[in-house]
């Protein structure tokens, strides 16, 4: 029995082996192939096949998608009873009422105040204190400390800033928030002030204008070290202060990446440096706009931005109404019908991507032509279908797959950079029972070589 079980041991190994083999081949050679049965022929994901692609300015969150909105940020806005009635009001009527988590207003003490608004007053700091370090710090530390764990990232604003909640949501859902990071504007003073801001190595500093943003475990560590940093200043300056205190306890500066003074922008071309005109393009995608010094531009901005989100979706609109008439022209793939002439819109697939192409005998029906129908041949597609095809037959035999399948006339191409080419074919078995086979061709990778230049021939 021993001997026996030793000799199952070895062929069972053998088989691993072998098998380990065939997968490593076929996912890492020229075509990897992907089997949908066809009960998942439905998707996994509502709306089936026909569900419409989002709009391409839809987010897509990455490392904090599973954050609730309700917990994504906090954002505490810097302000003073004289301006509640005014800015901050403006603040909430307009982008405030849909920031992706929540918005608090901090004033100090001073005389009574009526107002609607989340306001918090901050005990022993003077209302009408200037410049507002104390403030901006003693604000920070009650984030710590009623919310440090309530919340994933903590934004500290002055009542003089426009924010897009959109592009505010969509950037912090694409970062990881148990990093440490302290990032905003980069700023490193005046011509007269640098060098003498008390950054180590001239650093940059997170400019308050337009917003710091500090993830969960940044705040949580600077903020027990605010006070300490508030009796060792250099200057009057609160943001490069905060700056100061940040590099010193978790030796991080503001970020330098050049991108970050297009989305938290501020103005240095008007004289009143405020927003008061329409916004270029290149602006339009900014999280913040500062300063903001007369509230009824908090509207205007908020107008703006609206539009734009409408033209967008009536854009997306557009696609959709020529996609519908692609379908109402081309049909609907019924896999009842043992013939399988018509093609779809689009294959089941749950990831993103191109828009994927159906191909019918020597037909291309995509929403991507101007005129949903082009030539197999004019675009080179033969080619890569037949060898689609061809790789196919070689993983059935492989497989020892002995199904007598018969390819439809149906298939579906798509191309991107990131994917390369892919292919989905059609099979069908007895019954009107279908497979479906995925191929993709990766591209290979561009190289470079230095081209030496001619040599003057009349030398």
């Amino acid at each position: 029995m021993g001997r026996r079980a030793s000799h199952r041991m070895f062929r069972d190994f053998l088989c691993s082996l072998v098998i380990g083999f065939l997968t490593g081949y076929i996912t890492s050679h020229t075509v990897l192939v992907v089997l949908w049965r066809r009960q998942e022929a439905a998707c996994r994901s509502p709306g089936g096949w026909g569900r419409p692609r989002p709009p391409p300015t839809d987010p897509k969150p990455l490392c904090d998608s599973d954050i609730p909105t309700e917990r994504l940020v906090f954002i505490g806005v810097m302000t003073a009873r004289r301006y509640l009635k005014t800015r901050a009001e403006a603040i909430y009527k307009t982008w405030g009422k849909h920031a992706p988590g929540r918005l608090v207003f901090f004033v100090g003490t001073g005389e009574n105040y009526e107002t609607s608004l989340p306001v918090i007053v901050l005990s022993d700091v003077a209302d009408d204190e200037y410049p507002p370090q104390r403030k901006s710090f003693e604000m920070l530390r009650h984030m710590s400390s009623q919310h440090g764990h309530d919340f994933h990232w903590f934004v500290r604003l002055d009542d003089d800033v426009f924010v897009n909640t959109e592009r505010l949501r969509t950037f912090l859902n694409s970062i990881n928030s148990s990093q440490h990071l302290y990032m905003g504007h980069p700023g490193t003073g005046k011509a007269d002030e640098k060098g003498n801001l008390g950054l180590h190595d001239d650093k940059p500093y997170c400019m308050g204008g337009p917003g710091v943003i500090l993830s969960g475990p940044t705040l949580r560590q600077v903020a027990p070290h605010l006070l300490g940093c508030l009796n060792d200043t250099v200057t009057s300056h609160e943001d490069s202060e905060l700056g100061r205190c940040v590099e010193k306890v978790t030796g991080l500066s503001c970020t330098i990446a050049r991108e970050f003074d297009g989305m938290f922008s501020q103005n240095y071309n008007e004289k009143t440096g405020a927003w008061t005109v329409g916004l270029k393009a290149e602006k339009q995608n900014a999280i913040s706009f500062h300063p903001i010094k007369q509230p009824m531009f908090q509207f205007s901005l908020r107008i703006m931005l609206l539009a734009r989100t409408v033209r967008e979706k009536m854009k997306y609109m557009d696609v959709l109404v020529k996609e519908k008439s692609f379908l109402k022209t081309s049909g609907f793939v019924s896999f009842d019908d043992p013939e399988v002439k018509n093609c779809w819109s689009s294959p089941c697939d749950v990831d993103s991507g191109e828009i994927w192409s159906c191909v019918n005998a020597y037909d291309v029906y995509s929403i991507n032509s101007d005129d949903l129908r082009t030539s197999i041949l004019h675009k080179g597609r033969a080619f890569g279908l037949a060898e689609a095809r061809h790789a196919l037959g070689q993983f059935l035999k492989r497989e020892r797959i002995r199904k007598r399948l018969r390819l439809s006339p149906i298939s579906y191409q798509r191309v991107s950079p990131q994917g390369g080419l892919e292919h989905v074919l059609i099979t069908r078995i007895v019954k009107a029972n279908y497979l479906l086979f995925r191929s993709r061709q990766k591209f290979d990778p561009i190289y470079f070589r230095e081209i030496p230049p001619r040599k003057n021939r009349q030398a």
